[in-house]
């Protein structure tokens, strides 16, 4: 940096060689000098004062006097000293906090290329030059630091004893044929003979003949269930006497044979109980006819035989059978404890049907 005095030699020469040449005429250079030199002691004092904070620019070895005359043989000129100049205090300022210094990143260039990247930044590898050491690289990058989360606690459970069970073997099933099941419902008509062996009207034995209707039941097994109603009629000595019966009967039936589709013949008992009506009519179409009613209890057991086809059946049975005659009713009020009524107090005999049945 150049001294303040050969700075103001250089301004001095520069302004008397822009003076023009009348004004030499009236101010002397000697004069000029002095004027500029305490014009620029001046100024460097101001700019001094400022960068004293920062740093000093250079010392003035010569101080300008306070006052300077200067006479001359045609003019005086008297210049005062400038005023001080304010010296100006600055704030101080608060040190900044140190900054960590960011490596730049080296320019890309032929023969480079580009290494690991870190958290500040690229890396820029060079290849080696010859005739100059290069810094020794290390050949593997140490790993990244690895969190391993720990594994939940294992609970070992000790498993269950296995206990053989004895396989046991069973004899293999035998798969039953489908069994066609038979009829179980039958609806007939049959011819009925009954006959009392213990009652004689007019010298003749009790005989009646007719017929009925009857509806058996039976299961798949042995069983059967029938009911019957019969119409019969008697007329002895050209309607001297006239009697109609008629027995409704219901009991049990026992067969022999299963009741299957294959099974055509079957023996079979039968046993049951009824009621029976009795009309009687004495001297019929004459003077001297009577009517009269009676009800009798009956019981009857017997056997028989059935052939059956598809649907069709063919049977015959034979009962015998007991009466005991009502006596709560008016005739049979009348004849209680009389021997050779119409109705006896109780008789026997024996009856007969041969029929046939529809079975469903």
């Amino acid at each position: 940096m150049r001294s303040v005095f050969e700075l103001a030699s250089v301004v001095s020469s520069s302004v008397v060689s822009a003076v023009p040449s009348g004004a030499c005429r009236a101010v002397s250079r000697r004069t000029l000098s002095a004027v500029l030199t305490t014009a620029l002691v001046g100024g460097l004092a101001l700019t001094a004062s400022v960068a004293a904070a920062e740093e000093p620019i250079g010392s003035v070895d010569e101080v300008a006097p306070s006052a300077t005359v200067t006479q001359s043989t045609t003019t005086t000129v008297v210049t005062a000293a400038p005023a001080p100049a304010a010296s100006v205090v600055l704030a101080p300022v608060a040190p900044a906090a140190p900054v960590a210094p960011v490596a730049p990143a080296a320019p890309y260039s032929a023969g480079s290329f580009q290494g690991p990247v870190y958290f500040n930044g690229p890396v820029w590898i060079i290849p080696a030059q010859p005739g100059v050491a290069q810094p020794v690289m290390p050949q593997q990058l140490p790993p990244p630091p690895v969190f391993v989360q720990p594994a939940a606690p294992r609970i070992m459970v000790a498993p269950p004893l296995y206990r053989a069970v004895p396989k046991r073997y069973s004899a293999p099933l035998r798969i039953q044929p489908k069994v066609e099941r038979g009829p179980s419902v039958g609806v007939g008509l049959r011819f009925s003979a009954l006959g009392l062996s213990t009652q004689e009207v007019f010298g003749e034995k009790m005989k009646m003949m007719g017929g009925g209707l009857q509806v058996r039941f039976r299961n798949q097994g042995h069983w059967g269930f029938e009911l019957g109603l019969d119409a019969l009629r008697s007329n002895i000595n050209d309607g001297a006497f006239v009697r109609s019966s008629y027995p409704f009967t219901f009991g049990p039936m026992l067969y022999a044979f299963k009741n299957r589709p294959e099974n055509h013949f079957n023996i079979y008992a039968v046993a049951g109980f009824g009621l029976m009506s009795d009309d009687v009519t004495l001297y019929k179409d004459s003077a001297q006819e009577r009517k009269q009613r009676f009800w009798e209890v009956m019981a009857n057991v017997g056997g028989g035989i059935e052939l059956r086809f598809r649907h069709l059946a063919l049977f015959s049975d034979v009962r015998a059978i007991g009466l005991l005659l009502d006596d709560a009713s008016e005739a049979g009020a009348f004849y209680q404890d009389v021997q050779g009524g119409p109705i006896p107090p109780s008789s026997a005999g024996y009856k007969a049907n041969v029929g046939a049945l529809l079975w469903f």
